[in-house]
């Protein structure tokens, strides 16, 4: 595709409507600088008296359909974009929202709402809790956000939430929308706390424990 067919096509339609929703693009645009199979860059708006928060979005992601599952019940959209809620954006948020917005191309899968990801370790610039990711629609903006076209193909728009690996291991056997229902029970704030505590008993501990508090003296 040509470089103006691509601004017509893709890039502009995007900045107007991520600027319908979070305001005009003031900050500067994060380019990956990288060679990838997807071009990600990543959006800063800053907050508002409407909006007290940092917005972050992916921009790139939806350039490329994600590989369409077969055999699922649901119909999931195949152009994604990925976003999230900081008090003040950070290096790290940068490389982690690029990291997974390119997922889906390198690994041949797709992401969608109620899915799950683990990174292994904490994914915050200083040490947290905060090892995995939660992806869920984003509840927090006009629903016609995701009434949005890229090359005739609706555009779906995920909501990434870090979360702990205990809290992750919940999600998978309890449901993702079980986890979210914690967070709204506990009214968890939509900005990343990097300090926050799980909502979730890390179940190993607790059998380790139990384990020592049977063991013989």
């Amino acid at each position: 595709m040509q470089n103006s067919d691509y601004v017509d096509t893709f890039l502009r339609p995007r900045e107007e409507h991520y600027q319908q929703f979070f305001g005009p693009i003031t900050q500067d645009i994060m380019h990956s600088t990288d060679s990838q199979e997807v071009h990600i860059d990543i959006y800063q708006f800053e907050p508002t008296p409407e909006r007290p928060f940092w917005t972050l979005i992916t921009s790139g992601m939806s350039n490329q359909r994600q590989l369409e599952p077969k055999d699922c019940d649901e119909h999931i959209l195949p152009r994604t974009e990925i976003l999230m809620y900081v008090s003040k954006p950070q290096g790290w948020m940068f490389s982690v929202l690029k990291r997974l917005a390119e997922m889906p191309f390198k690994q041949k899968t797709f992401l969608y709402y109620g899915h799950t990801v683990p990174n292994g370790k904490p994914m915050t610039a200083q040490p947290s809790l905060l090892t995995s990711f939660l992806f869920v629609p984003p509840y927090f903006e006009q629903p016609e956000i995701n009434q949005f076209q890229l090359d005739d193909d609706e555009v779906n728009f995920l909501w990434m939430i870090p979360i702990t690996e205990a809290e992750r291991e919940f999600a998978v056997k309890q449901s993702s929308q079980k986890l979210y229902e914690k967070f709204e029970d506990a009214d968890t704030p939509i900005v990343v706390n990097e300090k926050r505590k799980s909502l979730v008993e890390d179940q190993s501990l607790k059998v380790l424990f139990q384990r020592f508090m049977k063991s013989p003296n």
